[in-house]
């Protein structure tokens, strides 16, 4: 199957009422706040979507996007690979949907006044999430090595008990 350009909206309803299913990409330079985040990518993010209904006659989008880029090691400040990958699925807020019956892996979205959803925004805001907060190489593949790394010792003054903070009230409420 060919890869072809994923659209930008779609109507999640319709598209599970025919079944739909997409393979396409998007270019990672469309996806603007991704872009912002990380050094570089290999250019377009993968995605495969099927729109179906499940056993309780819910919506669903079963997502799947994968990507590989750099970013920058917080240890050593130098470029590193990671894959961000993404598989989930995700049902729309209707007027019609009780949040109480949906089953707990499901991801709720919410579409506009017409009915459709931002697909790209959607892909992009859970690569995101993947992204780690702090993302480093493994020790043995950074080029700080742990010889190199410090923890720093303690001094004895550091390691007595603090005074409470009501010891520090009292204080200052009756100076000596």
């Amino acid at each position: 199957m060919q890869k072809v350009k994923m659209p930008i909206e779609i109507d999640p309803v319709k598209s599970a009422q025919k079944r739909s299913d997409y393979n396409g990409v998007y270019q990672l330079e469309d996806l603007t706040r991704l872009s912002a985040s990380i050094l570089s990518g290999n250019g377009q993010v993968n995605v495969t979507l099927r729109c179906t209904y499940d056993e309780q006659r819910l919506p669903v989008m079963l997502i799947t996007a994968e990507t590989d880029v750099e970013v920058k090691c917080e240890r050593c400040g130098e470029p590193m690979q990671q894959h961000l990958g993404l598989s989930a699925t995700f049902t729309p807020k209707t007027y019609r949907l009780d949040e109480d019956l949906v089953p707990s892996d499901y991801a709720i979205v919410a579409v506009n006044e017409y009915g459709l959803l931002d697909l790209r925004a959607l892909i992009e805001d859970e690569l995101l999430l993947e992204i780690p907060i702090v993302p480093k190489h493994k020790v043995d593949e950074c080029a700080i090595k742990e010889q190199d790394m410090s923890w720093g010792e303690l001094d004895e003054a550091a390691q007595e008990k603090p005074a409470s903070p009501f010891d520090v009230l009292k204080s200052l409420k009756n100076p000596k």
